[in-house]
């Protein structure tokens, strides 16, 4: 009788070197920097170009290999199916002390040129790191938007750089393969732009598909009005940037509230917890709902923004009448992260308390 060796139930040789060659593979269809300057930071996310370029040209290797950021590692799909990754239960009880201090951190050398130069340096406000103003000048020249941006570097609301401003990186290969799809497919005429009548469409569709209802005549209006909001630029189309943006914040709404507040920086933290302790009169980290409402005002008018209509208590989204601290970070941690797109005024994404 043959004896069992013990190594025979380990994968073969020739599996494990077709893991690694979809590993290599995936890296390596990377877009090339054709600047001549060290990789930039783009708006949208790395796998994004990258999907793109692999569905046009390689179609057998979409997603051979998936990596999940939520389900913590990576994941191999060898048979080239698309696979939805394992979205965690929030079980694992995240919180942010209220009496502790973050540890805020800098990084002195530029994000472009890597250098450690004494010259002019833009700070972004969201993860601390900088970049030298003839660097970014020289990078983002012709882009008026971000060059508007970076003048508020040196203001109290302060300017976000391109990585943290990239909430598509946020979200997992299959939400943004999703969110790729929903955008081509709206995109009748493929002008990579959607109108409003194309956008209340897909929101019709999302309604009934994740709701099961009909979406009503008052939520319609609603959408009209959200539209208005995240078409930025005000030219009546939402673009793919655009699109990206408020569709990760609506993703990141349905996430594990430990998995967003981990996203959180040191800096963002203490920024709105500096203005939640300034209206704690009790000094118990609990506020009453008006104190919660003033804390909201005064930090969107500290990153720069403002509510349409005056009205601030609806960006207040917990309906507690007494408001400890940690469930007010809880609930409102996917509203900081959605300020850090770099808009002032009225025009943001900062999600609202849905009318009852």
């Amino acid at each position: 009788m043959a004896s069992h060796h013990p190594n025979s139930d380990r994968p073969s040789l020739e599996k494990w070197q077709r893991v690694v060659r979809f590993t290599r593979m995936a890296h390596a269809l990377k877009p090339p920097d054709k600047s001549g300057l060290p990789v930039p930071e783009v708006r949208v996310c790395a796998f994004t170009t990258w999907s793109v370029r692999r569905r046009n040209s390689v179609e057998g290797a979409n997603n051979a290999f998936n990596k999940s950021s939520v389900g913590g590692g990576k994941v191999f799909s060898l048979s080239g199916q698309r696979r939805k990754p394992y979205v965690p239960r929030d079980e694992e009880y995240y919180t942010i002390m209220y009496d502790e201090e973050p540890r805020i951190t800098t990084d002195v050398t530029c994000t472009i040129c890597k250098g450690f130069e004494r010259s002019a340096k833009i700070q972004c406000r969201v993860c601390g790191r900088n970049c030298h103003t003839n660097c970014f000048e020289r990078r983002y020249r012709g882009d008026e938007q971000a060059m508007e941006a970076s003048k508020r570097a040196d203001t109290e609301a302060g300017w976000t750089c391109a990585d943290c401003e990239n909430l598509g990186q946020l979200l997992d290969e299959y939400e943004t393969s999703m969110l790729m799809d929903k955008f081509d497919e709206y995109d009748s005429d493929q002008s990579t732009q959607i109108t409003v009548e194309e956008y209340i469409e897909f929101q019709k569709d999302l309604c009934l598909e994740s709701e099961g209802i009909e979406m009503s005549k008052e939520r319609e209006e609603e959408e009209r009005e959200l539209f208005g909001n995240i078409d930025i630029s005000g030219d009546g189309a939402i673009n793919w940037w655009e699109f990206l943006t408020a569709k990760s914040i609506h993703f990141l709404n349905k996430k594990p509230k430990s998995y967003v507040l981990k996203q959180l920086t040191p800096r963002e933290i203490k920024r709105i917890r500096d203005i939640f302790k300034a209206n704690d009169m009790s000094y118990h980290g609990v506020l009453d709902r008006e104190e919660a409402v003033k804390v909201m005002k005064e930090w969107m008018n500290s990153v720069g923004l403002e509510s349409p209509d005056g009205d601030y208590s609806k960006y207040l989204l917990t309906s507690s009448c007494v408001i400890p601290w940690d469930t007010f970070i809880r609930e409102h941690a996917v509203t900081i992260i959605a300020a850090r797109i770099n808009n002032v005024g009225k025009q943001h994404f900062l999600p609202v308390k849905r009318k009852s």
